[in-house]
């Protein structure tokens, strides 16, 4: 049905929608205890299965605005809500949570459609009943942060594609405030005061409302952001910089903290309002943000080297030109630190090949240029320690390339600055090279 719908609406189709319609309507309403496990928390059944794909099927005739569904809407969209209301926080809830949740998104975010949303009790019930309970963090999600991170990291990260409940219940709060901004704000405004204050009466058990909070806050503040380029526009009834100050900086002034995924979603909006800083604040924070590179969570250590690859890239306009907001010179005074809290996660024999961390080294190299020439022998070192590393098992090709382009970025900084470092350059790298190219590793060769 998907595939035969996804160009146009056969004439077939059209004719028989109401039919359609109506076995739809019937399997999503569908209940039968033999096809549920009460016991199983991770493998979807059939019947989620085959409801996700309901949904799905609404949801290329919502997205096409075809006419013939129109009239359908209004019921599907009470139907669907209530099938979200009924699923439960386990992940094998999951694809047809998100799947509804993208639904009632895509509805929301389309003037033609605002009259389902626009009274204020309705808008209360979908931020209360569906945002917020989609933000928060489960057992699993805790579970997943600490034995398995780097798929937390990459359902997490800002600019990833992966579809999550929390990316999806973030979505649809910025769908409301394409039309609805003025409501949502103050709602979600009130859930925010309410967790924070449940949070300072009991900070060992409450964390997690903290972490609701904070997330809260990036769904409701950002009009227009990229991955590359970060948050271009923002929603200014929310003041992120007092909540930054406020609640945020706490967080990072703490040192191996009890409450990692607290810093590590802390450390994550430092990154998404980079852009929004001032170069005051961004020579700040990172102090705050080298320190956490020295956490023994992986997932802390991976967002704060993120965080400064990703503001050692952000720009600002001079005189109708873009310079980097945080450069050379910002950076200098930084650099010894930087690298040891770099350098001590890639020399780490016990952490696997971490491509995050080393995009930040490579950058940190590209920004400091000829000021690297007293560090030169040492980040050399220990970038051909890597390789010799890595060449008995290459895992993770991204790792591998930016440590080739960090080796890369070092030649031709100190040697541009002083063609006589070239000879000295070929004693150090060419051993290891002659290694790996006489250990014949395809990767490399």
């Amino acid at each position: 049905f998907f595939s035969l719908n996804w160009q146009d609406l056969p004439e077939y189709f059209e004719d028989h929608i109401n039919e359609w319609m109506e076995e739809f309507a019937f399997f999503l309403k569908y209940e039968n205890a033999a096809l549920v496990d009460p016991d199983e928390e991770f493998e979807s059944s059939s019947l989620d299965y085959l409801q996700a794909a309901i949904v799905d099927n609404l949801n290329l005739y919502a997205n096409k605005d075809e006419e013939p569904f129109l009239p359908h809407l209004p019921t599907f969209t009470t139907i669907v809500w209530n099938l979200l209301l009924k699923t439960t926080h386990y992940p094998k809830h999951d694809v047809l949570a998100v799947t509804c949740i993208r639904f009632l998104a895509s509805l929301l975010g389309k003037q033609m459609h605002t009259k389902l949303f626009e009274n204020e009790a309705t808008l209360r019930e979908i931020i209360g009943k569906i945002v917020v309970p989609n933000l928060k963090i489960r057992e699993a999600d805790e579970e997943k942060f600490e034995d398995d991170p780097a798929d937390f990291i990459l359902s997490d990260m800002e600019g990833s594609d992966t579809d999550s409940r929390r990316k999806c219940a973030q979505e649809l709060l910025r769908s409301m405030c394409r039309f609805f901004e003025d409501q949502a704000t103050a709602i979600c405004s009130e859930h925010i005061n309410a967790m924070l204050n449940e949070y300072n009466s009991d900070k060992t058990n409450k964390w997690s409302c903290k972490d609701v909070a904070i997330h809260l806050v990036l769904a409701i503040s950002i009009r227009a952001e990229s991955a590359s380029h970060g948050v271009s526009q923002i929603n200014e009834k929310v003041n992120v910089m007092e909540f930054f100050m406020s609640n945020i900086v706490p967080e990072l002034q703490q040192q191996n903290s009890d409450q990692a995924m607290i810093t590590a979603a802390a450390i994550k909006y430092s990154s998404t309002f980079r852009n929004q800083f001032s170069t005051q604040n961004l020579g700040a924070l990172m102090p705050l943000l080298i320190s956490h590179l020295s956490s023994s969570n992986v997932v802390v250590h991976t967002y704060a080297a993120a965080a400064i690859e990703k503001i050692l890239i952000t720009k600002k306009a001079i005189e109708g030109t873009k310079e980097l907001k945080f450069g050379r010179e910002e950076v200098k005074p930084f650099l010894q630190s930087l690298f040891t809290g770099l350098f001590s996660i890639v020399d780490n024999e016990r952490l696997t090949e971490n491509e995050y961390v080393m995009k930040a080294v490579m950058r940190s190299l590209s920004v400091a240029k000829e000021d690297l020439v007293d560090v030169t022998q040492i980040v050399l070192e220990k970038l051909t320690a890597s390789l010799g590393r890595v060449a008995k098992n290459p895992r993770n090709p991204h790792f591998n390339h930016y440590l080739f382009e960090s080796i890369a970025v070092l030649v031709r900084s100190v040697c541009s600055k002083n063609a006589q470092y070239t000879a000295a350059f070929e004693a150090l790298l060419f051993p290891p090279f002659q290694i790996v190219l006489s250990m014949d590793v395809l990767e490399f060769t």
